[in-house]
């Protein structure tokens, strides 16, 4: 069986709730052997999955994942947890909290499609893809996907700059149209909004 193909997502997130809430809880998880503040987020994810599942893009977990992590970590308060463990709590808490939801368009938009269209039009992108221009906004301590940068307002600003410079896909590239729209609405919100920024990860 093939393995599924790793895509690069750029993802809208809400730098506040991750500060104040996600990196808190697994940090005292991780540090201090103190599982209660996952076990919190956890529950309340399990409740806001329904409204989760409605922005169809969304990779998300199920409500039984939760429940299995809740009960497995839930009896462990004083022990250490596993590296592999901590990884699969973040990326099981920081996506469906920090990504913002409600916004009236898919905060996580996979970029890779762009290539090479995109790419051709604005050097800046094809360095964003390529690795290039790596997000200097600082990395988080936990994260989701295979990435963990964020970027800074004045990357925001060119992303934003950038896409709103190139004209509308024609041609083998129509397809793209909305794809292209839901990434100017996706880096506008992170530009307005001082809460927010840019994570770039790759998911399966």
């Amino acid at each position: 069986m093939e393995s599924a193909v790793e895509k690069t997502y750029v993802c809208l997130f809400d730098l506040r709730t991750y500060d104040q809430r996600a990196a808190p809880a697994l940090r005292l998880y991780a540090h201090d052997y103190d599982p209660k503040g996952v076990v919190a987020l956890l529950r309340e994810i399990q409740q806001l999955l329904p409204e989760l599942k409605r922005e169809k893009e969304r990779p998300l977990p199920g409500a039984e994942d939760c429940e299995h992590w809740i009960d497995s970590i839930a009896p462990d308060a004083g022990y250490k947890p596993s590296e592999q463990t901590v990884r699969e709590l973040s990326a099981l808490v920081v996506q469906p909290l920090c990504v913002p939801r409600g916004t009236g368009f898919n905060p996580m938009q996979e970029i890779g499609r762009f290539d090479p269209w995109l790419s051709d039009r604005s050097e800046w992108f094809a360095d964003l893809l390529e690795g290039g221009e790596e997000l200097a906004g600082g990395r988080l301590e936990f994260s989701f996907g295979t990435g963990s940068l964020v970027a800074t307002r004045q990357q925001v600003r060119q992303f934003l700059e950038e896409v709103n410079a190139v004209p509308e896909p024609e041609g083998e590239f129509h397809s793209l149209a909305d794809d292209l729209r839901n990434l100017r609405k996706l880096l506008a919100a992170a530009d307005a909004n001082a809460s927010y920024t840019l994570l770039k990860t790759g998911l399966k």
